[in-house]
C-alpha cells in the first residue's frame, strides 16, 4: 500500500472518530498529491542540496474551515509526516520540519481548496511553526461542527451553601387615622351608644352644610324665612330607635371626638384680570444635528486595482476575515497581519507581529503614520494609502 493511500486512511480515520461520525470535507487523497506536485515545483539547489519547500499553506472555505478546525492539530501532522515521506524517498532536504496551516478564504466554495508551498529560511520557519502552535492551542478548542476531538469535559459548577433562614421583615403599619381611631372607638362601645354617636356625628354634618352651603331653595328677596335651627346650631332630629341603658358615667367610655375637617373654600379671584397676549408665536423647528460622516481611508492594491475600505477607529488587515477587517488572498499574509487606526488627528498603521513584517515605502516598521500616496507592503501585496 503507497503512501497516499495510508494517509488517505489515517486521515479519514480522525473524522470518523469524532462524536458526530463526520466525513471529511473534500478528498485528502487529491490535497497530498497536489502537495507533492508543489513541492517539486519549488525545489530548488541551494548549496548543491535539492532543498523542497517548508512551508505548505491550505486555503478551504469559511464552512469547512468550521467544521474541520477541532482537528486541525492532527491533520497537519499527517501531512507533514506524508510530505517527510515524499522528500525522503526523492533525497530532497528540508531547512526545518515541514510546517503545515490551513487558512479561510471566503471565496472558496465548500469541497474546494488550494495548496501553496513556498521556500522560507529557518528562522522565519521557527516563527510560524510557534504561530502555528499557538493558534492550534486556541482554535483547536473552539466548538464546530465537528467539536468533539480535543474538546474539554464541562466541569460541574459548585452549588453555594445553603444559607440559614432569615426573618422575613414584617411591614411597617400605618399611622391610624382620626376616623380610624373613631371607629375602633366604635367597636368596644354599646350597640346603643354606636347608634347615639352616628346619629350626633350625622346631625353636626347636617348642622355644617347648613351654615357654609346655600341650600337650593334659599330665600329670595320678600320670601318666606328659612326655618330656624337650634342653638347649638344643630337642626332637629326624630329621637333615635333604640333607647340608651342606664349606665354609670364613669363605666361609660367616652367616644372620641373627630377630627375637624376644613371645608375648600374657592380662591378668591384676582383684583387685576390676568392679560391674555393677542398674538402667540409658534415655535419655530429647530433642524435635527446631522450625524457625523465615518472618517475612513482607501486601500488601492497595486497589482489587480482593487480598493478596500477602512474605517476608523480601527481596522485589521490578515488573511483571517474579521468585523469590518479587510481581507487579503496572499498565502504570506498573516492571520492578523497590521492593524490601521485612527487618533482624530490622522491613520497610522501598527504591525501585528506578522511573520513577514510590514513595510511603508519599503521600509520595515512597527508602527508610523501614514501620509496621503504611502505604499504599504504585506507579504506579496502593495497597497496605496489614500485618505478619503
Amino acid at each position: 500500500m503507497n503512501f497516499l493511500n495510508v494517509f488517505e486512511q489515517r486521515v479519514g480515520s480522525l473524522f470518523g472518530a469524532t462524536a458526530q461520525g463526520l466525513t471529511a470535507p473534500f478528498s485528502f487523497k487529491k490535497l497530498a498529491k497536489k502537495a507533492a506536485r508543489e513541492m517539486e515545483a519549488e525545489t530548488y539547489v541551494i548549496n548543491g542540496v535539492d532543498t523542497a519547500p517548508a512551508l505548505y499553506t491550505i486555503l478551504v472555505s469559511s464552512e469547512d474551515d468550521l467544521a474541520m478546525r477541532p482537528l486541525y492539530a492532527q491533520i497537519t501532522k499527517e501531512t507533514a509526516q506524508f510530505i517527510e515521506g515524499q522528500a525522503q524517498g526523492k533525497g530532497y532536504a528540508f531547512v526545518g520540519r515541514p510546517v503545515v496551516r490551513f487558512m479561510a478564504d471566503p471565496s472558496l466554495k465548500s469541497g474546494k481548496f488550494s495548496v501553496f508551498a513556498e521556500n522560507v529560511d529557518a528562522q522565519t520557519l521557527n516563527r510560524l511553526r510557534e504561530e502555528e502552535a499557538l493558534f492550534l492551542g486556541v482554535g483547536s478548542s473552539r466548538g464546530g461542527l465537528g467539536g468533539a476531538a480535543g474538546q474539554r469535559a464541562p466541569q460541574p459548577q459548585p452549588q453555594p451553601a445553603a444559607r440559614g433562614l432569615r426573618p422575613i421583615p414584617q411591614p411597617a403599619m400605618a399611622k391610624p387615622s382620626p376616623a380610624d381611631s373613631m371607629s375602633a372607638g366604635l367597636d368596644v362601645m354599646p350597640q346603643e351608644a354606636v347608634l347615639d354617636a352616628e346619629q350626633a356625628l350625622l346631625a353636626r354634618g347636617a348642622a355644617r352644610q347648613i351654615q357654609n352651603v346655600p341650600l337650593a331653595g334659599s330665600r329670595q328677596a320678600g320670601s318666606p324665612q328659612m326655618p330656624a335651627v337650634g342653638s347649638a346650631g344643630q337642626a332637629p332630629m326624630s329621637a333615635p330607635v333604640y333607647q340608651q341603658p342606664a349606665v354609670a358615667p364613669a363605666a361609660r367610655p367616652a367616644a372620641p371626638a373627630p377630627a375637624a375637617v376644613a371645608t375648600p373654600q374657592p380662591p378668591a379671584p384676582s383684583a387685576a384680570p390676568r392679560q391674555v397676549p393677542q398674538t402667540v408665536r409658534a415655535p419655530q423647528a429647530v433642524p435635527a444635528p446631522t450625524p457625523a460622516a465615518p472618517v475612513t481611508c482607501l486601500l488601492i492594491d497595486r497589482q489587480s486595482g482593487r480598493t478596500y475600505t477602512a474605517s476608523a477607529p480601527r481596522t485589521v488587515i490578515g488573511r483571517e476575515r474579521t468585523p469590518g477587517g479587510v481581507v487579503l488572498h496572499d498565502p504570506n499574509v498573516s492571520r492578523s497581519h497590521a492593524e490601521l487606526s485612527h487618533d482624530g488627528q490622522g491613520w497610522r498603521i501598527r504591525d501585528l507581529n506578522s511573520t513577514n513584517g510590514t513595510l511603508v515605502n519599503d521600509v520595515d516598521v512597527d508602527e508610523c503614520p501614514l501620509r496621503d500616496g504611502d505604499l504599504i507592503t504585506l507579504g506579496l501585496t502593495n497597497l496605496e494609502f489614500r485618505e478619503n
